[in-house]
């Protein structure tokens, strides 16, 4: 079997790159994908969507470069559409609409559909999964292919996939954690479920798709690694002992070569790789740090994917948030924002992630769009820097290389000295006066 990966021309903003090159879990969405189809023995093949289709023999899977899929849902759904495929007849992955496929859904092209009254297109009827309950269906651009005549090019192809091809909807397992969420006026509101599955697919075509794939990467990493290493993780398990809830989460922690934690530091359940450095009084917890990422001390870490090289400064506190490699993370607190490659954050920059009322639209193609979230911050691009005193409102995309920094007149230019001692002062255009000086003139009495 082969595997051929059309390179549809997308790129996201506003980092101006394909897909395939978004951030994952410490590496790249392609290499993820790509190390999962190396794993079955599938060969790789490149074109792109204007090229002309060949002759297909055999069965062949062809994938979007927006498509993302983790190891287990590609290997569950080639199990499962082998039995679908034939000379002419293709099958197309679908998923029932559980809260982990609506999670990655919002402002992408993953078509919503009704199941099919039976066959591979039905809904799974096993009472005790979550999506036994979904009453959709979504299909993704991820199909298995019999034999193929040559002729058209893979976007036409691509088109009539997405018509024509029978569905096939594969089975997979959930679950919901609890994530507390700051205030937002109804203190009942202020906790999220996130899904955690291993069986994930997702459309890339917006940085907010990027954002929330590493949202999910702690869930779908952290089950692989217990797939492949089941007698560490009974280890693990045992080192828990006596097995209450904290002390397992504790023993929970993958840790790659020559990763070094202060003994004053906390890291519970999560994925560190190679050289990861954790400072004294640092935090860490239910997070995936690439290569090379120091935690400063007393900085606070909380589910969330850093990649490679980057640093987070002391004092720092970054929640549900992810960033590319060799981010600077300053920024007293950063929350559900996403972080380019070599960007940084000043320690006063302000990240804006909640709307009181109503969700946060974002721009993409043109338009504004909704979220279908009233929690979310911003996106931060390559090399770009947002300096102190800087406020940006949520859903709001930096261009990468941009630097941003507060206005002058926020700047106190001259200090005169004849000020009184023990008066409140304040700024007016650069220089500091008494207040009393900018107070409105009372009203002449009558």
């Amino acid at each position: 079997m082969r595997a051929i990966i059309v390179a549809t021309g997308r790129t996201i903003a506003p980092f101006g790159e394909p897909p395939p090159l978004a951030a994952f879990a410490g590496i790249t969405v392609g290499q993820a994908v790509r190390g999962a189809l190396d794993r079955r023995g599938v060969g790789i093949v490149d074109v792109k969507a204007a090229d002309i289709v060949p002759d297909l023999t055999g069965e062949t899977l062809l994938l979007a470069d927006t498509v993302f899929l983790s190891d287990k849902c590609l290997g569950d759904f080639l199990d499962a559409a082998l039995d679908v495929v034939a000379p002419g007849k293709h099958a197309r992955l679908a998923l029932s609409r559980t809260p982990a496929v609506d999670f990655l859904r919002p402002v992408s092209s993953i078509a919503v559909e009704p199941f099919d009254a039976a066959g591979p297109g039905a809904r799974p009827l096993k009472p005790w999964r979550t999506e036994a309950t979904a009453t959709e269906r979504c299909a993704f651009d991820a199909f298995l292919l019999g034999a193929c005549p040559a002729g058209g090019t893979f976007a036409a192809l691509l088109d009539e996939l997405r018509a024509t091809a029978a569905r096939v909807v594969v089975n997979k397992r959930e679950l919901g954690v609890p994530l507390r969420l700051p205030v937002l006026g109804d203190a009942q509101q202020t906790r999220a479920v996130v899904p955690l599955t291993s069986t994930v697919a997702a459309h890339l075509e917006h940085w907010v798709h990027v954002l929330w794939l590493n949202q999910l990467a702690f869930g779908i990493r952290w089950m692989e690694i217990a797939r492949a290493h089941k007698a560490w993780m009974a280890w693990r398990v045992l080192l828990g002992a006596p097995w209450n809830f904290p002390a397992l989460l504790r023993s929970m922690v993958w840790k790659g070569k020559g990763v070094c934690i202060h003994p004053t530091a906390h890291v519970e359940a999560s994925i560190l790789g190679d050289g990861v450095v954790v400072g004294a009084r640092a935090s860490v917890r239910n997070s995936i740090l690439g290569d090379g990422v120091e935690i400063a001390d007393h900085a606070t870490v909380l589910s969330s994917t850093l990649g490679k090289g980057c640093y987070v400064t002391p004092r720092t506190f970054v929640v549900w948030s992810a960033s590319y490699d060799d981010a600077v993370l300053t920024n007293y607190k950063l929350q559900v924002s996403l972080v380019g490659r070599g960007a940084s954050l000043s320690t006063w920059a302000g990240m804006i992630d909640a709307k009181l009322q109503g969700t946060i639209d974002v721009l993409h193609e043109g338009r504004p769009v909704s979220t279908e979230r009233s929690f979310l911050g911003s996106c931060i691009g390559h090399a770009a820097h947002v300096g102190a005193k800087v406020l940006i409102l949520p859903g709001r995309a930096v261009p990468n290389g941009a630097f941003i920094a507060m206005r002058p007149d926020e700047l106190v230019t001259e200090i005169p000295r004849a000020l009184p001692a023990g008066v409140p002062l304040v700024r007016d255009h650069g220089t500091l006066v008494p207040a009393a000086s900018l107070a409105p003139a009372a009203a002449a009495p009558r």
